[in-house]
C-alpha cells in the first residue's frame, strides 16, 4: 500500500491514529438525518453509518469506524466514535487527513465543512455548480466522477463527470490502488 499516505504520513496498514481525548462521548442525538442536495454546500451529511460500507478502506483506517457523510467529488468523511476525532479521506490521492475531535457531527460541519479555505480547495462549490449545471441535481448515494480518474491523466474539467453511485465509486478506487478486500 504505498501509494496510501495514511494520516500524519504513515504509509502502514497498522498504523494507528493520534489518540485524543473526546470533548464530548457520541450520542444518538449527535446523528443527523441525510441532507438534501445543495450545489452550494458541495456535500451530504447523514446518520453515522458503518465504515465497513466502504470495507477496502476500512481496514487501512480501523479507528475510524464512522461515515458521517461525503463530498459530492468523493471525499468522505469518517469519525472514530471513541475519541471524536474526524478525518476526511481523499481517494484520488489515496489520503485521508485529520481534523482533529469535534464534540459532534455539527461541530465538524460548522468548524470544517463551512470553513472557506476547507471549502474552496476540497468541497470546490464553485466546481461542483458547473457540473450540476451539465448533469443536473444528484440522487441519494450519487457523486459526481471524473473520466478518465485523475490518476489515469483525467483532468477533472467539468465535461469531464458522470453521476455515479458513491459506495461503488469507493470499492473500485480502492481496488484499482491495490486495498485488499
Amino acid at each position: 500500500m504505498s501509494w496510501l499516505k495514511k494520516i500524519f504520513g504513515r504509509t502502514t496498514s497498522n498504523a494507528s491514529a493520534k489518540n485524543t481525548s473526546a470533548t464530548a462521548p457520541y450520542s444518538p442525538n449527535n446523528a443527523i438525518d441525510v441532507s438534501p442536495f445543495s450545489a452550494e454546500k458541495a456535500y451530504r451529511i447523514f446518520s453515522p453509518r458503518s465504515s465497513q460500507e466502504i470495507a477496502r478502506w476500512a481496514k487501512e483506517f480501523p479507528e475510524f469506524r464512522e461515515i458521517v457523510g461525503y463530498s459530492f467529488l468523493g471525499h468522505f468523511f469518517l469519525r472514530n466514535p471513541d475519541s471524536q476525532e474526524y478525518i476526511v479521506l481523499h481517494p484520488f490521492k489515496g489520503a485521508a487527513k485529520s481534523y482533529r475531535v469535534h464534540a459532534s457531527v455539527e461541530d465538524f460541519e460548522k468548524n470544517v465543512l463551512n470553513e472557506q479555505g476547507f471549502s474552496l480547495y476540497v468541497l470546490r462549490p464553485d466546481h461542483v455548480a458547473e457540473i450540476h449545471l451539465l448533469l443536473g441535481e444528484l440522487e441519494e448515494d450519487e457523486i459526481y466522477i471524473p473520466e478518465p480518474y485523475p490518476f489515469l491523466g483525467g483532468t477533472q474539467a467539468p465535461e469531464t463527470y458522470s453521476k455515479g453511485n458513491v459506495w461503488l465509486f469507493m470499492d473500485i478506487v480502492g481496488q484499482m490502488g491495490g486495498l485488499e478486500d
